[in-house]
């Protein structure tokens, strides 16, 4: 496994590297990140639906955050960028190595890129009519899902945004200490089993979830979803919570005790 010093450099140099990658590649990169979010998402409501009669509560939560670790493990495994785990970049730029605004514009790009990912899955879901499953549980469930995070008080979803991110980034940094793919599994298990357990908000997935619950609202004349309850209760709060999440109490941290500057003196010491 990599030591703390060699994980923080890693991941800056990860940073460095995605800042300077065409923008058209990034945006493929978050493309796909948003469509293998939006697959664990789907994976973790088609699992719920209808588990809460048969398990507690707790066991419930275990396995829907077990199933959605799916979402972090393709993006980590096969490759991908994600608005949350780009948070990390924040190392690059406490070391100096890229801007305040090629940190920023990517974050913009793979935000974008993510949207249009997570609704590329929900227009393909839509057309295979996966919401109609269980006799239309798994659209009552998404439906439920949506007005759940569409009526949380705006500090509230940026408190659990950061505390989704916290674990979400603590996840890929755990990854990032593995060498084999066995090692990468293990560490994105448990942080990403967490934060869905704890029911925290995840920008990337609330892409696919809100979405999709909206389309289906249109459907329905008793569902209130509206675009404004999306964007400016859910996105706007929890995309913040989560950068600072990721880029504060993960990044910032490690890079506080592990960066370049504290690497030369733990070698100078020995």
């Amino acid at each position: 496994m990599h030591s703390p010093f060699e994980t923080t450099a890693l991941v800056s140099d990860m940073g460095y590297s995605k800042t300077k990658t065409p923008c058209f590649i990034t945006l493929i990169n978050g493309v796909l990140g948003g469509m293998f979010i939006a697959l664990g998402a789907m994976f973790s409501v088609t699992t719920m639906t209808g588990i809460t009669q048969l398990l507690p509560y707790g066991l419930a939560k275990l396995v829907g955050g077990g199933v959605f670790c799916l979402g972090l493990i393709l993006c980590v495994l096969a490759g991908a960028q994600l608005y949350t785990g780009n948070a990390l970049l924040v190392i690059a730029k406490a070391e100096k190595r890229i801007s305040s605004g090629a940190w920023l514009g990517n974050l913009a790009i793979v935000w974008l890129g993510n949207l249009l990912g997570a609704l590329l899955v929900i227009v393909l879901l839509y057309l295979s009519f996966w919401h109609g499953g269980a006799q239309g549980e798994i659209g009552k469930s998404l439906l439920d899902i949506a007005h759940h995070k569409t009526q949380l008080p705006r500090i509230q979803a940026f408190a659990a945004g950061i505390l989704c991110n916290l674990l979400v980034c603590l996840g890929i940094w755990l990854a990032t200490v593995g060498k084999t793919m066995t090692d990468k599994l293990l560490a994105i298990l448990f942080p990403i089993t967490a934060f869905v357990a704890g029911g925290f908000e995840h920008i990337v997935a609330n892409m696919f979830y809100l979405p999709y619950a909206y389309v289906l609202s249109l459907q329905e004349p008793t569902a209130h979803l509206t675009l404004f309850s999306i964007l400016i209760q859910n996105f706007l709060p929890v995309s913040i919570g989560n950068l600072i999440g990721g880029a504060v109490f993960v990044g910032g941290t490690y890079w506080l005790l592990y960066g370049k500057k504290h690497h030369k003196l733990e070698t100078s010491e020995h």
